[in-house]
C-alpha cells in the first residue's frame, strides 16, 4: 500500500467543497504506481479537507473534515515556492511515516448530528407550482457559490449560521 497527497486545483476544490459526492475524480490521470485501496490525503488551498482511498480512476471519499488543516505538505506544495509537478493539481507520494505524521495533525472523527439547513426566499408567482418551479431554477442560477444558506443544530436553532461553499460567511449586507 501506498500513500499520496492529491494537492486539487482552485477549481476542483471549490466543486468539492459545494457537493456531496462519494468520489472525485481528478484532473491528472493517477501517478504510476498508484493502486486501488492506495491512501489518500485530499488538499486544496486551505489545506488537508477530506481523506479517501483510490478506487479505480478516482479517489472515494472516507472521511471529510470540517475545516481543512494545513500541514507542512500542503504548505509546500501551495507555497510559493512550487515548482513543475509540485504545485495543485499534482499528486506527492508520502512514505509511511509522512503519511502518520499528517493523520496524527487531523482532529478526531466527530460523532455524526442532525442539522436543520434552511433556504427561504419570496418568490412571485401566480400559483403553488410556479413558485416551486421559479425557486428551483433561481437556486440553480445562482447555486453554491452565492447563496448562502443557513445551518443550525437540530433543536438550537438560534445556534445558527451562514455558509457559503462549506464555509462560515457574514451575512453583512456591505459584504
Amino acid at each position: 500500500m501506498r500513500y499520496w497527497l492529491l494537492a486539487l486545483d482552485d477549481d476542483e476544490y471549490t466543486e468539492q467543497q459545494a457537493y456531496e459526492v462519494e468520489a472525485v475524480e481528478p484532473a491528472r490521470a493517477l501517478p504510476e504506481g498508484a493502486a486501488d485501496g492506495d491512501e489518500v490525503a485530499l488538499a486544496g488551498p486551505e489545506g488537508v479537507f477530506a481523506l479517501g482511498e483510490v478506487d479505480g480512476p478516482a479517489v472515494a471519499y472516507r472521511r471529510r473534515l470540517e475545516e481543512p488543516v494545513k500541514t507542512s505538505e500542503t504548505a509546500r506544495v501551495y507555497g510559493p515556492a512550487t515548482n513543475g509537478e509540485a504545485g495543485p493539481g499534482a499528486w506527492t507520494e508520502l512514505d509511511p511515516d509522512a503519511w502518520e505524521a499528517l493523520v496524527r495533525a487531523l482532529p478526531s472523527p466527530e460523532r455524526r448530528s442532525d442539522w436543520l439547513v434552511t433556504l427561504s426566499m419570496p418568490i412571485e408567482a401566480v400559483d403553488k407550482a410556479e413558485a416551486v418551479r421559479r425557486f428551483w431554477s433561481y437556486i440553480r442560477s445562482l447555486g453554491p457559490k452565492e447563496l448562502p444558506t443557513f445551518v443550525a443544530p437540530y433543536g438550537r436553532e438560534l445556534e445558527g449560521t451562514s455558509f457559503l461553499l462549506g464555509v462560515e460567511h457574514e451575512q453583512d449586507p456591505e459584504e
